[in-house]
């Protein structure tokens, strides 16, 4: 899905952002670390999992705005930079989402602020929808939640700055690209 032409800036930068935990919040209750086991496949190789009927029915249910809260210092940081750049969302929500992504966006209205917005809604890999959208845009920075599809986007596209949000204090995980920086939220970013 994308959003019609917005007014053309005059920037460098051409700034991507992922969606869930950049401005919606996981539902409460529910810690990230089970919401992040059950999205992904558990092998080597970086996949994400197609949930099957029941468990879309749940994710249906859990995506209720009501739910979904706004990350609010994150919008006020994308309110700043709409001034500056040209801004995408980029994200790998998949299609039985489309509903309730549409709810979200329509009582928290940031899409305004974005000149073009792409969802997963055909249910591709989301690090492969993300790479292709990434580089067909010319993307020059992107901030992710995810570390293990940042890994995979910064192997494919050395010249991208991307952003890691990771508001944990105990995370010690190793990034082995310089294009590659770990950020608790969007206002920390120097480099916009």
């Amino acid at each position: 899905m994308k959003t019609s032409e917005k007014k053309q800036l005059k920037s460098p930068y051409r700034v991507g952002f992922d969606f869930d935990k950049v401005f919606v919040q996981y539902p409460p209750l529910i810690p990230d670390s089970f919401i992040n086991w059950i999205y992904k496949k558990k092998n080597k190789t970086l996949a994400y999992r197609m949930p099957g009927t029941i468990e879309q029915k749940v994710r249906i249910f859990s995506h209720y705005p009501i739910f979904r809260h706004p990350i609010r210092n994150n919008i006020s940081s994308l309110k700043k930079l709409y001034k500056k750049y040209p801004l995408y969302l980029i994200s790998g929500r998949l299609g039985f989402l489309d509903k309730r992504t549409e709810q979200w966006l329509n009582k928290f209205p940031i899409k305004k602020y974005f000149k073009e917005t792409y969802f997963n809604f055909n249910n591709e890999q989301s690090h492969i929808f993300k790479d292709r959208v990434i580089k067909s845009l010319k993307i020059t920075h992107y901030i992710d939640d995810d570390l293990d599809l940042l890994l995979y986007l910064a192997k494919n596209n050395p010249n991208v700055f991307f952003y890691w949000l990771d508001k944990s204090t105990f995370s010690k995980r190793y990034i082995p690209f310089d294009n590659i920086k770990r950020v608790a939220k969007i206002s920390h970013i120097k480099e916009l």
